[in-house]
C-alpha cells in the first residue's frame, strides 16, 4: 500500500482495492466504482474462511492413484507398482496438509447496506493492511 501526502490529507493508495482517504474509502477494482464515507461505517470485519476444495480434489486424486495401481498392475511390473503407490502416498499427505484461504472484508453502513469484497491467500498482505488502514480511520466509539 502506497501512502501519499497532499496539502490537507493523507491519501493510502492500493492498486488491488482502491483509495483511503481522511473521509471516504474509494473501491475502484472490484465492484465499478463504490465510494464509502468513513463516519457512515457502521461495522467493519476482516474474514479468512479456509478452501478446503482443492484438498478434496487431490485426496480423490491420491485415491485414484491408488485403486488404478492395485487394479490395474500385476507383480511383474512391480516398479511401476511402487511409484504409483509412493505417488499416491505423496497426494494423500499433501491433500491433508494443504490450507489454502480465501480473505474477505465486510464493510456494513449505518444505512444496513453491505459491501463485500475478498481475495486470495496471495494477496493476503494486501488485505490486512487495507483492512487495518479502514480500521485506523473510522473513530473507536463508532465501530461496534
Amino acid at each position: 500500500m502506497t501512502t501519499f501526502n497532499t496539502d490537507n490529507q493523507v491519501i493510502h493508495f492500493s492498486d488491488k482495492f482502491g483509495l483511503i482517504t481522511d473521509n471516504q474509502v474509494i473501491l475502484t477494482k472490484l465492484h465499478g466504482n463504490n465510494k464509502i464515507r468513513i463516519d457512515s461505517i457502521d461495522k467493519i470485519n476482516l474474514i479468512k474462511r479456509r478452501v478446503f476444495y482443492s484438498n478434496l480434489f487431490i485426496f480423490i486424486l491420491s485415491m485414484c492413484v491408488f485403486s488404478f495401481a492395485y487394479f490395474f498392475f500385476e507383480s511383474e511390473k512391480i516398479q511401476m507398482y511402487a511409484s504409483l503407490v509412493i505417488f499416491g502416498i505423496v497426494l494423500l499427505v499433501y491433500s491433508l496438509l494443504h490450507k489454502f484461504y480465501l480473505y474477505k472484508i465486510v464493510i456494513k453502513e449505518k444505512d444496513n447496506s453491505i459491501v463485500e469484497f475478498q481475495t486470495t491467500q496471495l494477496n493476503r498482505k494486501s488485505i490486512k493492511e487495507f483492512y487495518m488502514t479502514i480500521l485506523k480511520k473510522v473513530p473507536k466509539n463508532q465501530v461496534k
